[in-house]
């Protein structure tokens, strides 16, 4: 458990240390000159995508690196997932909205007390951190309030459309073929509209990737996870 507890920690600064803007220039990867014109890729319920946004900060190390051909197809894959991520985010939002998944205060109450007995059972610091007990507590709250909201909106779009079910290291729970259900559902309702083809069929090549879990739990196991929140399954 104390494993847990510090790659959760960590995970968790790093995510927070790792967040982007979005605000980036496109740059032309083959001049490696920065576009002053947003290059409109996508748009999603109105909301634009520009290719600024799906830039690589590492995009002239990685093409100094690599072949032509292997650049070319490194890029094609990141921004494939970023505009995955992107896209998927706006939809997200507004099932989350639409079919009501909140976490409730009883159920952050629950996690509260859930966090102090794994606290009290591992009471040293993971080796390297300087957070205070209290800040490690605050970590560990606001990521299994995370991991429940997963939870909950995997449990409610498994229910609608059925498919694969992941689950990543760090607890993340992933409805992955009922979600490009319903970004298929809101591409062919208009919501979701592509302006560059290649950036279109790189968004499609990834809803087709096969490793996107650590473990996929499935038949009765699986049923047993939906049924039992994450914080109560320890």
């Amino acid at each position: 458990m104390r494993t847990f507890t510090c790659v959760l920690i960590a995970g968790f600064l790093g995510l927070n240390s790792s967040a982007d803007s979005g605000d980036t220039q496109s740059v032309d990867p083959r001049t490696g000159k920065a576009d002053s014109k947003p290059t409109l890729v996508a748009t999603m319920f109105g909301e634009p995508l520009d290719l600024g946004q799906l830039e690589p900060p590492d995009l002239e190390t990685k093409q100094k690196e690599l072949p032509r051909g292997e650049f070319d197809e490194w890029l094609r894959q990141y921004r494939g997932r970023r505009t995955y991520e992107s896209v998927w985010g706006a939809v997200l939002r507004r099932y989350v909205e639409r079919e009501k998944l909140s976490v409730s205060a009883e159920e952050l109450a629950a996690i509260t007390k859930s966090v102090e007995r794994r606290l009290r059972s591992e009471p040293e610091s993971p080796d390297g951190t300087t957070l205070t007990p209290a800040e490690r507590k605050g970590i560990m709250v606001a990521w299994t309030r995370a991991i429940l909201m997963d939870w909950k909106v995997c449990k409610s779009l498994y229910e609608k459309y059925g498919g694969r079910v992941g689950i990543g290291s760090l607890g993340a729970w992933i409805a992955f073929d009922a979600q490009n259900a319903l970004l298929r559902e809101h591409y062919k309702a208009g919501d979701i509209q592509f302006h560059n083809g290649e950036i279109e069929a790189a968004f499609w090549k990834h809803t087709q990737v096969k490793n996107f879990a650590d473990a996929y739990p499935q038949g009765e196991e699986l049923k047993r996870l939906l049924a039992t929140p994450p914080y109560l399954q320890d």
